[in-house]
């Protein structure tokens, strides 16, 4: 049984999709196949759009969805690397997910790395 926060962003995931010349882009790859890749447009120090694209179970498509979510229009002065735990606020997650949800994380760290970087 999933929560139903996942059911809701898997059945109706937001933001999903790509961004044309975006600031920065993270990706991900999993062991057992799972990708995920994050679109970041900043402008003046805010992240204006957040867009992705997660082939994985519905625990990461719901994780990048409601990730985008809560990072669209907030400055990067207020954004640090995030964890699995970020989620912890939103479901719980199984043990045997964590990779899943985890998946998300390193393509949204990647893509925050890059434009850190700059």
């Amino acid at each position: 049984m999933y929560p139903k926060i996942v059911v809701d962003h898997f059945m109706k995931p937001r933001n999903v999709g790509t961004i044309i010349n975006p600031t920065a882009v993270g990706s991900s790859k999993s062991e057992g196949g799972g990708k995920a890749i994050i679109y970041l447009h900043v402008e003046n120090g805010v992240i204006l759009d957040f867009k992705y694209q997660v082939d994985g179970c519905p625990f990461a498509i719901a994780s990048a969805s409601i990730l985008s979510e809560n990072i669209k229009g907030k400055k990067l002065e207020q954004i640090e690397p995030i964890d699995y735990n970020f989620f912890t606020i939103f479901f719980d997650i199984p043990k045997d997910k964590i990779k899943c949800v985890e998946l998300v994380v390193n393509a949204f760290n990647d893509a925050l790395s890059k434009i850190k970087d700059k």
